[in-house]
């Protein structure tokens, strides 16, 4: 009997089923969207954030160095490192800060806001000039730096805005033992874990001044948080349109099936069973909805977070967002049946008997 009623709905009641069922397709389908950029924003913005530099610098407290034993405590506490070594040397009348650093990939992500001219990727006995210092000197392009210790072919001329115009960036390596230094130490700390990560380093080297980034900090963490509000907010929004389009539904069902109903009252069943068969039915709508909008939703991610982000076209199915949408789908479902079946109680067995 129970599994009749459902079905004979699905039978008859075709057209309101699948306006119901679009509704809650068409939900899931941007739960499915918002979850999962929701899920990934955060990690995807602090790429981006990435490309701006350091949001933490180790600068000597007193003195002109920090230890190099930073960089391995840093690295433990999941922050990229790249220390530097400051020197000078003289061109003609003019001295020049030469600055020491070791090129690969970590430096190339934080310093990947830099506008190079020539290329980045440097070795032992190459170097780069800031474009300002390159243009008092006129420096070329694989022209050999003579007075720079050792001498250097410059590979490439950058222009950042910064100190780097005015710097010769030599490639070399640092020792890594206790007794090492850098002139500073750029770190690159996970946006929600900044002051966390400096407090530990303060305390584990105080003669050190570890100043946080505030531009890149503060504007990374409120990116974060405004985009994950504005993604919550906007879900909610979709669901409660969701939910009144859906009880909607179900209340017209139940005002077309009176009769069933009143008889169903005038033969004894319970007002809880028989809205248990149209919060079956929803549910049943539910899961099917969940599933259409989960897959059209990975793949409208995809392309949303490709079209932000940019990158490759990456599908990421993610069985927590499945199983969140399904059970937010379930509970607008149930809700809005709820609110629906709540006419059930107004529809008297004797009315419907006599006809009227």
């Amino acid at each position: 009997m129970f599994f009749r009623f459902i079905l004979r709905a699905l039978e008859y009641r075709k057209q309101r089923l699948a306006l119901a069922f679009s509704a809650l397709a068409v939900a899931a389908t941007l739960a499915t969207v918002l979850f999962g950029i929701y899920s990934t924003s955060g990690e995807r913005i602090r790429d981006e954030f990435r490309s701006y530099g350091a949001n933490l610098v180790a600068a000597p407290a007193s003195g002109n160095t920090v230890p190099l034993g930073i960089t391995d405590e840093a690295a433990k506490l999941g922050a990229e490192v790249v220390p530097f070594l400051v020197t000078s040397a003289r061109a003609g009348n003019e001295v020049v800060a030469v600055v020491g650093f070791e090129p690969g990939p970590v430096a190339t992500r934080m310093t990947s806001y830099w506008h190079v001219n020539g290329t980045r990727d440097i070795h032992s006995g190459e170097c780069l000039a800031g474009e300002l210092i390159a243009g008092r000197l006129g420096l070329q392009l694989g022209q050999t730096v003579s007075w720079a210790q050792p001498p250097c072919t410059l590979k490439g001329i950058i222009a950042t805005g910064g100190v780097e115009d005015q710097e010769l960036l030599v490639s070399g390596e640092f020792p890594r033992d206790s007794e090492s230094f850098a002139s500073f130490i750029q770190l690159r700390v996970p946006g929600d874990r900044i002051e966390a990560i400096r407090s530990t380093l303060a305390a584990q080297f105080p003669g050190v001044d570890f100043r946080t980034v505030r531009s890149i900090a503060e504007t990374e963490s409120n990116v974060v948080l405004k985009v994950r509000a504005a993604l919550l907010l906007l879900t909610l929004v979709i669901l409660v349109i969701t939910t009144l389009c859906v009880s909607s539904n179900f209340t017209e069902m139940v005002i077309e099936r009176s009769k069933e109903i009143g008889i169903l009252k005038a033969l004894g069943a319970a007002e809880r069973k028989i809205a248990a068969f149209f919060v079956s039915e929803s549910a049943a709508l539910a899961l099917g909805a969940t599933i259409t909008g989960y897959i059209a939703g990975v793949f409208a991610a995809a392309a949303i977070g490709r079209q932000i982000f940019g990158g490759a076209f990456h599908l990421q199915p993610n069985l927590l967002v499945f199983l969140s949408v399904a059970a937010v789908m379930l509970a607008v479902a149930a809700l809005a049946t709820a609110i629906a079946t709540s006419r059930i109680r107004g529809i008297q067995p004797a009315i419907i008997l006599r006809g009227e």
